[in-house]
């Protein structure tokens, strides 16, 4: 996989409360509401010292919270750079873009498409000046796509918002096709930019949306331009099924090229449902019991999408000879295997072959499917990890073990795919760690930075964006550090980061040393063994800052339950506690000078060697 054109920034989730100052219709068919207030600025409340709001990216999005009725609406519970979601409601919230953010005037404009039916859409028509809100994000912006020739820009009356944005922030002279579907031609919009835009407005006439092809068969008559095209569509999500199938299979778009993001889903007015239909709880029952301990659907899942069979339907292979030849299979078993898959609706026939069902097709629609439900990769491989939950129940140690009989530290030590994935599944999740790291050190005080972990390259990333003075080392094995170059860093900071080959991870060398997540695979005494290799290269009065993910407040978490239990399984380590962590330091020689709290279930530890 190739770096993505777009970088990614991430900020803590803040749950705002803020005024409407204006409500005015854009169009007869989009409605603009302005809102203001002092918490769009950095706030404290309750003890928690919360950052102005950021919007960098033209496709940000906020949570915009609601309530039922005359109820207030159901809010989260602010944490330190997260929200807790309650568990006995569930808020009901809707995603919507900022179209325009001034900081200084203190207000932000959110557009919504007038529209009958539906909780936001009620409130957006009923809603006056004065009224108080809440909103939460954003919480990531990508930046405007680089090194492309040329963007395609597609998306209904949903994605104007983001379109208009980014039209008017466009670099001038960026080269652009624009496809934008409108439910009638009153609900055009000036749409300002100092690009060199080519914008095609299509109506429907009248049709509800989501119900129209207008998109797609605009999209076969564009002018496909000299260069590399970056896409971005959004929208009706079975709208872009056909979008996503010709830029794939017809244009030959490579996936890290598009950026196509189902915004909402059409369904029509469902009938009622017949209570005598419903089965005898017992039934139900056995039926629940059955799903839940079935292995063949998930490894015939994996096994589909790990041989492509997946994307090669959806490019159009129907025959199963043809499937055979393309995938490498025997066709005897791969017929076995494809009459399951059609048994639990992954795929389906007609008089032409095989093609996809909703589950399949979730399957291509979902970018990250590809690498998650891979039998190569990482995840696919920690998943697996559980088959090993019975000997580490009895014994406390890992207790998995490949078909070739390695544990899987071993496994990814050997097998470089399968190492550099499970680091990029880290480095994607440290993500939302990585402003708390920025705010719980005086890093301006840092000139020299020597960084090791799985997830550091991310952090290292955000740090350097963020302190221009700082120069960072980052030691790992190469093909590690290859992974870090070729997809993590952004090439902006690559110049003041001194990437360092070496046998193992263990940092050595500089007054400041950065460990982020050094410890999720390593059983304690192992850990112990890491840090104190690291305590004795730390010079007199040189500090080491650990980042470490620490057991989830929430013990309710079946999630955070289960990573717990796999990580147990797979390395013998799983997910510690702050005073676990804490004495592990202790015991490799550290003293803990302080532990904070930076949100995502992570700590921040300001150690010394004694």
């Amino acid at each position: 996989m190739s770096r993505s054109p777009r970088s990614v920034v991430t900020f803590p989730i803040v749950l705002r409360e803020l005024t409407v100052l204006r409500v005015r219709d854009v169009t007869p068919g989009m409605r603009r509401i302005t809102l203001g207030g002092e918490q769009l600025r950095a706030f404290e409340t309750h003890g928690l010292e919360l950052p102005p709001l950021r919007s960098d990216g033209f496709d940000d999005h906020v949570k915009f919270f609601f309530a039922e009725g005359d109820d207030a609406p159901v809010l989260p519970r602010q944490n330190v750079s997260s929200l807790d979601w309650p568990a006995d409601a569930r808020p009901i919230a809707k995603d919507y873009t900022p179209v325009r953010f001034d900081p200084e005037a203190g207000e932000i404009d959110f557009d919504f498409v007038r529209h009958e039916g539906g909780i936001a859409s009620a409130w957006a028509e009923a809603v006056e000046p004065g009224e108080i809100t809440w909103i939460a994000g954003p919480k990531m912006s990508h930046s405007h796509p680089e090194g492309v020739d040329w963007l395609l820009v597609i998306g209904d009356e949903t994605a104007l918002p983001a379109i208009g944005r980014w039209l008017a922030e466009m670099p001038a002279g960026t080269r652009a096709r624009v496809l934008i579907e409108v439910g009638e031609d009153s609900h055009r919009q000036d749409l300002p930019t100092e690009a060199d835009a080519e914008i095609t407005w299509l109506s429907r006439q009248g049709a509800p949306a989501g119900t129209t092809t207008v998109l797609e068969d605009a999209l076969r008559g564009v002018e496909w331009l000299p260069g590399e095209v970056f896409v971005w569509a959004a929208g009706e999500a079975g709208a872009l099924k056909g979008i996503r199938r010709h830029l794939a299979s017809e244009r030959k778009v490579p996936r890290d090229r598009t950026h196509i993001t189902g915004y909402w889903r059409y369904t029509p007015h469902a009938p009622g449902v017949d209570a005598a239909a419903a089965e005898d709880e017992e039934d139900e029952a056995h039926e629940r019991l059955h799903d839940l301990t079935d292995l063949a659907p998930a490894y015939a899942i994996r096994t589909a999408v790990t041989l492509g069979l997946v994307d090669l339907v959806h490019g159009g292979v129907r025959d199963l000879e043809e499937l055979a030849r393309r995938s490498g299979s025997n066709p005897s078993v791969l017929a076995a295997l494809m009459s399951y898959l059609e048994a639990i609706d992954v795929f389906t026939t007609d008089e032409r072959g095989y093609r996809l069902t909703a589950i399949s097709e979730e399957l291509v629609e979902d970018d990250h499917s590809a690498e998650e439900y891979d039998l190569r990769g990482a995840q696919a491989a920690f998943d697996l990890s559980i088959a090993g939950l019975l000997d580490t129940v009895r014994t406390g140690a890992a207790g998995y073990r490949t078909l070739g009989g390695q544990t899987l530290a071993e496994a990814m030590r050997d097998d470089v795919r399968l190492g550099t994935s499970a680091r990029a599944a880290v480095e994607e999740e440290t993500r939302w760690v990585a402003p708390g790291v920025s705010a719980a050190y005086d890093w301006s005080s840092v000139t020299a930075l020597t960084a090791a972990g799985d997830g550091v390259g991310t952090v290292v990333n955000a740090l350097a964006k963020e302190f221009a003075g700082l120069k960072v080392r980052i030691v790992d094995v190469p093909s590690q550090l290859k992974l870090l170059e070729e997809q993590i860093l952004d090439t902006d900071v690559l110049a003041r980061i001194e990437l360092v080959p070496q046998s193992n991870q263990v940092p050595r060398g500089g007054q400041t040393v950065l460990v982020c997540h050094l410890l999720d695979r390593l059983p304690d005494d192992d850990a112990v063994v890491v840090l104190a290799e690291t305590a004795a290269g730390l010079p007199a009065g040189g500090e080491l800052i650990m980042v470490e993910q620490v057991t989830a407040a929430d013990t309710d978490d079946v999630d955070a339950t289960l990573h717990h239990l796999r990580l147990t399984c797979a390395f013998g380590s799983g997910v510690r506690s702050a005073d676990q962590l804490s004495e592990l330091a202790a015991r490799a020689g550290l003293t803990v000078h302080s532990c904070r709290d930076i949100g995502w279930d992570h700590r921040l530890w300001v150690l010394t060697a004694e």
